[in-house]
């Protein structure tokens, strides 16, 4: 296995863990998956409590810069998150599209997606979906949102193509669309 391989391995396990956990227990474990060791992943942290649209079970405590707070999403929207998590952006932007808008989560992580459905489906969001996908290989058809959002994970690819991030956030929005990374 090459040494990126492994690398986006051991980030899809760390987060698999978290994922299966609470925000409680990731905040108090030193590196935000219940052990202990000198690993940190949770230190960027972000409060999204007193953000429209906060949904607690979607937030891992993992949040980054609050990306939806720059991307000027307007009623009606395509948005989509990129590193999608348990949904916390996603459920936020919702409230910022409303019901005709729509947000599409895409995240790596297979125990992510599978809680942020659980979360969406509890709250009986209809225009919220979450697909597995790479952020270098996008599963979405170009041209489809008006706003793309991102936290961390832009700014820290785990592949030598630096630049798929971007690439890859370009090619699904929209002329005009706008892309906010945090």
């Amino acid at each position: 296995m090459e040494p990126n391989d492994r690398l986006k391995e051991l980030v899809r396990q760390k987060y698999s863990e978290i994922a299966l956990q609470d925000k409680t227990t990731n905040e108090s474990s030193c590196c935000g998956s219940g052990c202990c060791s000198t690993e940190v992943y949770n230190i960027m942290t972000d409060d999204y409590s007193r953000l429209e649209g906060y949904n607690p079970d979607a937030d891992l405590g993992l949040g980054c810069g609050l990306p939806t707070q720059f991307a000027k999403i307007d009623k009606g929207d395509v948005v989509i998150d990129l590193g999608s998590g348990a949904g916390n952006d996603c459920f936020i932007a919702r409230m910022e599209t409303a019901e005709t808008g729509k947000v599409i989560g895409i995240d790596f992580t297979p125990a992510m997606i599978d809680k942020a459905r659980t979360n969406a489906e509890k709250r009986g969001y209809n225009n919220v979906e979450f697909r597995q996908g790479d952020i270098e290989k996008i599963p979405v058809t170009a041209d489809a949102a008006a706003r793309v959002v991102g936290a961390a994970l832009v700014a820290a690819p785990v592949t030598d193509e630096a630049a798929a991030p971007v690439v890859g956030a370009t090619v699904v929005a929209a002329p005009a669309a706008r892309v906010a990374a945090a």
